[in-house]
């Protein structure tokens, strides 16, 4: 269709890894440059908490003003006959699988995600998914379009499937009482993360064995500061970051107007998802199909949809996205959430041309019935 002919391509998923891994390490060593330079000290070291104000770094006490825990979450474990058998998604990032079909426990962000690089990458992939749809947390209409998609790929997704059992290469499931075996060269768990939490002294300052709860400076009822997936809030990266320069702002006696409310969730599906706010039924909306969009066609795709969620007054309270690098455009969805701006607040900003943001003002003229491609 664009012009270019190729014959006997074939795929080196070691080099897809060596790359993948070559990226993490570059940015990865930028950080820690950057550590450097502001004169901060790492230790590499097992760290505990003594209380308030002190560490344990492998035995060594360490006095401070203050403590931020950041120890992020590990890959939850299937809790179910079998459950260690199955690969997490640890393991999957870390080396390549042998070839063969796939076996996916879990049909939310992680578990969609792999479904997509596997079944693009020629493997015939089964999602077992114990909600009645996948990706349960975002809107209805962004998990039935994802499924189409997939579906299509030939991704075999079965939901309202309760796993029973699991060995190294399947899955037992009930669902609709009948008996399902799914099978795989191997069986992956995408149900989620737990936070790391466990044996770090949290009990020596009285805090229960779960996430740490905080207050909206990220301090903890102990004295501690804790941001990212231990609070057991939204597990995102950008979320954590941002939680965590709350907290240091606080520690620095300095004013932050950070919004934590306002947190934009990305899923690189393909094609990809965004959502921000609220996208409720009792909001006005309106919608813009993707395949109406010039940069959305010239890069070879007619799918997809931008959709805005208004209150009363056309405030925009929320936003939703479906399609090929719809995740570029969180940032303008956010900013319009957090800044409580109008649908022609939005729509009266010169959007440029051909770009894939412009389908944002589109949306936003439907709300108020000016789109100039009608649905």
């Amino acid at each position: 269709e664009q012009g270019v002919s190729a014959s006997e391509v074939t795929f080196d998923e070691a080099a897809v890894y060596a790359r993948k891994e070559g990226i993490v390490s570059s940015l990865r060593g930028g950080v820690e440059k950057l550590l450097s330079s502001c004169g901060v000290k790492i230790l590499r070291s097992r760290g505990e908490v003594a209380d308030a104000h002190a560490l344990l770094a492998d035995g060594e006490r360490i006095e401070c003003k203050n403590i931020l825990v950041a120890t992020g979450s590990r890959p939850a474990r299937l809790n179910v006959s079998g459950g260690e058998n199955a690969l997490s998604s640890d393991d999957v990032l870390s080396s390549p699988l042998p070839e063969g079909d796939v076996v996916i426990v879990g049909g939310g962000v992680i578990g969609m995600e792999f479904a997509c690089y596997f079944a693009d990458s020629g493997r015939r992939v089964t999602v077992l998914e114990y909600a009645d749809r996948v990706i349960p947390f975002f809107g209805r209409e962004l998990s039935i379009q994802l499924s189409s998609a997939l579906k299509k790929r030939g991704v075999d997704i079965v939901t309202s499937a309760r796993v029973k059992e699991v060995g190294r290469e399947y899955a037992l499931y009930e669902c609709a009482g009948k008996e399902g075996r799914a099978e795989g060269c191997a069986v992956i768990a995408a149900t989620g993360r737990r936070a790391n939490i466990e044996n770090i002294g949290l009990e020596r300052l009285g805090l229960p064995a779960s996430p740490i709860a905080t207050d909206g400076n990220m301090l903890s009822p102990a004295g501690v500061y804790a941001a990212g997936d231990v609070t057991g809030g939204i597990q995102l990266a950008h979320y954590a970051s941002a939680c965590a320069l709350k907290a240091v702002s606080h520690m620095a006696g300095v004013s932050s107007e950070i919004d934590l409310e306002t947190v934009p969730s990305l899923v690189y599906t393909s094609p990809e998802i965004v959502s921000v706010g609220r996208v409720d039924g009792e909001c006005r909306t309106g919608k813009f199909l993707l395949g109406a969009n010039g940069k959305n066609l010239i890069n070879g795709s007619n799918r997809g949809f931008i959709k805005i969620y208004c209150d009363d007054k056309n405030v925009i309270v929320g936003a939703e996205g479906f399609g090929d690098g719809v995740t570029e455009l969180a940032g303008e969805l956010s900013l319009a959430v957090s800044r409580g701006l109008t649908a022609e607040e939005v729509a009266n900003v010169v959007h440029a041309h051909p770009t894939l943001y412009e389908s944002v003002a589109e949306a936003c003229e439907d709300v108020f019935g000016l789109a100039s491609h009608k649905r």
